[in-house]
């Protein structure tokens, strides 16, 4: 029929990005959305308790700002609540999602127009995650962590979907957002509370991806990566660990039956086994160090299977440990090749894992702290 013609669906979309006194880096996060190759209908930034420039900053970026009027007690949770409610006249006349993305994070340019597609494209997709790596680091610790993260982006692209919806940068459906609010305001498919996200989790990506699962919905990837910071010092990482760790084990705790048994199953058997994995690790790999040692020192200079065998074998794991981390550069790859580093900041994720365990089974030392 002459003049008859598809017009591909489209949503409507705003980007929501909390803050705390990220004055230094809500500029670039703000770039890196005016960069998508499909750019968001809005851009909104949400000052959570902030002292410094960051309105200023986001404004000069090219963001609109939301400020919360008083004090905000809830953090990142009760800041992003607030802001959807505000906006929540405008999301329900059309069909809207929200990218909710942290303000220390810069997504590469195809995430908007990838996960808008799969949105429409896919049935009952209740979020779109990106991939997180960390950000080029000048000292060890943070090269450290940049390593962990792409080892893990390499684990994550191998399957279609996520445990976890990517707090760093993630389109989440808004009927799926108001489904969620209806549900924790009854209280019965999932735990009771008062809106989108639940401002009492520790952790309110992974609690919100329960949500969505527990509801019948999807969470894929689209392959696609978001940069953001590591953390350069001990005890902002010690922090940083102790709460995702404390977080995800409450919210499994929480969720309980509501959640489905191959949800309870899967989700216990990956918090026993990450516990498994740190504990064995550095002690496989100190192991194997004391036994290179003891080969070389019994053997001295003759060349027998105990040292050609042993050779190879760290041959095979320095090749692997520098290969997985090749795209991160030569400071990666040195350290990798370096063969202990990775084995002092194993130890060191055990530790805050302990401490992390220790503080659930206790429920000492469990207050919330930014990092």
């Amino acid at each position: 029929m002459k003049g008859l013609f598809l017009m591909e669906e489209t949503l409507y979309i705003v980007v929501m990005i909390p803050a705390w006194n990220e004055a230094g880096s809500i500029g670039e996060a703000v770039s890196s959305i005016y960069e998508q190759t499909r750019l968001p209908d809005r851009i909104f930034v949400v000052p959570n308790n902030t002292t410094d420039l960051t309105s200023v900053e986001a404004m000069a970026a090219g963001a609109e700002v939301l400020v919360m009027p008083g004090k905000n007690e809830k953090k990142k949770a009760g800041a992003l609540n607030w802001a959807l409610e505000k906006l929540s006249p405008t999301l329900d006349a059309q069909r809207s999602a929200v990218l909710i993305m942290d303000a220390d994070t810069m997504i590469e340019p195809d995430f908007i127009e990838k996960a808008e597609k799969k949105m429409i494209e896919q049935a009952r997709v209740g979020g779109v995650s990106s991939i997180f790596v960390g950000r080029n680091s000048t000292n060890l610790l943070g090269i450290l962590q940049q390593m962990e993260f792409a080892r893990f982006a390499r684990l994550v692209h191998k399957r279609a979907k996520v445990y976890v919806l990517s707090g760093t940068a993630s389109l989440i459906s808004w009927d799926v957002l108001k489904e969620i609010k209806g549900a924790r305001l009854e209280g019965k498919l999932l735990p009771e509370g008062e809106s989108y996200y639940d401002v009492d989790s520790m952790t309110e990506d992974n609690e919100l991806t329960l949500a969505i699962l527990v509801l019948g919905f999807s969470v894929p990837h689209v392959g696609v990566k978001s940069i953001t910071d590591v953390m350069e010092d001990y005890n902002s990482l010690y922090h940083q660990r102790k709460r995702w760790y404390i977080g995800a084990l409450q919210n499994i705790k929480e969720y309980g039956r509501k959640m489905p048994p191959w949800m309870r199953m899967i989700y216990w058997v990956q918090q026993i086994g990450l516990y498994m994995a740190l504990a064995i690790t550095p002690i496989v790999l100190f192991a194997f160090t004391i036994y290179l040692i003891q080969v070389v020192l019994s053997e001295g200079a003759v060349l027998g299977w105990s040292r050609i065998t042993s050779i190879v074998l760290l041959i095979l794991y320095l090749f692997v440990q520098v290969t997985t981390v090749w795209d991160q550069g030569w400071k990666c790859r040195l350290v990798a090749l370096s063969y202990f580093p990775e084995i002092v900041y194993a130890i060191f994720l055990l530790i805050f894992y302990a401490a992390a365990l220790w503080s659930f089974l206790t429920g000492k030392d469990m207050k919330w702290k930014h990092t």
